[in-house]
């Protein structure tokens, strides 16, 4: 298959037009006119993925969130950005990015988060989905999460007793959806929050459950890998880690 034929697959799953206005997806680095020879699958683009990728002569690399989000002024070979820069080019890989539009798609990361967590009525509603659970506390919810999703550094605010049926979820980062979750849920689940965040929730007496970005979001190479089954082509889940660790690891 054409890198092109790929990301046609790509896109009629996940739409660009699905994306946030200030997200940029699609074609970071390359052309799309070649033969693919397999696709490296991951959730960012790092050093150690493209070498991965040059390992398993994959010369397309899709990744969840954008190689190059804000504009870039220069590509200086002394920086990290310019350093895998040129190794795309000299290596003739094209990276492709899908970000908000694998979030919010039917089937994405979202509702796929809330099936994994047996969630019942989904609904998509903004960038996040809501959905149902069987009521329980909130205490026991988290629990759930951090089992489900494999992610020990789960974190709640809120009264450990407290009971949630109606979950507001955003992968990765959603603190923004704050004022549309209070408004549909009780409770918002996401990463990435802010410490203003925690104290709104404990003024507001709204229930928070934070989890790690990377848990939340390592799935895009299972949900892509699905999406790409079936086709003539080759395609490698990257080796990631979360890029913090707990001190209990140490």
């Amino acid at each position: 298959m054409k890198i092109s034929e790929i990301i046609t697959v790509l896109e009629s799953f996940a739409p660009p037009t699905l994306a946030e206005e200030w997200d940029n997806v699609g074609l970071m680095v390359g052309g799309t006119d070649g033969e693919c020879t397999g696709v490296m699958l991951a959730l960012d683009l790092t050093h150690d993925v493209i070498a991965q990728a040059k390992r398993g002569n994959c010369n397309l690399i899709v990744t969840h969130h954008p190689f190059i989000f804000h504009a870039i002024k220069r590509i200086d070979f002394s920086e990290s950005n310019g350093v895998a820069i040129r190794e795309l080019i000299k290596n003739d890989i094209t990276v492709y990015s899908m970000h908000t539009n694998l979030d919010k798609t039917k089937g994405g990361l979202n509702d796929t988060i809330a099936n994994v967590l047996s969630g019942k009525n989904i609904r998509l509603d903004g960038v996040g989905v809501t959905f149902e659970v069987e009521p329980m506390s909130l205490a026991e919810f988290a629990k759930t999460v951090a089992c489900k999703l494999s992610d020990r550094s789960v974190r709640i605010v809120g009264n450990p007793d407290k009971t949630v049926s109606r979950v507001y979820t955003v992968s990765g980062s959603g603190a923004s959806e704050y004022s549309r979750a209070k408004e549909c849920a009780d409770v918002l689940l996401t990463g990435d929050f802010k410490h203003h965040n925690y104290i709104d929730a404990v003024n507001d007496g709204f229930a928070l459950v934070e989890y790690s970005h990377f848990a939340s979001e390592i799935i895009a190479q299972d949900i892509l890998a699905h999406v790409l089954s079936g086709k003539e082509v080759k395609t490698i889940k990257a080796i990631q880690h979360s890029p913090f660790r707990l001190l209990e690891e140490i």
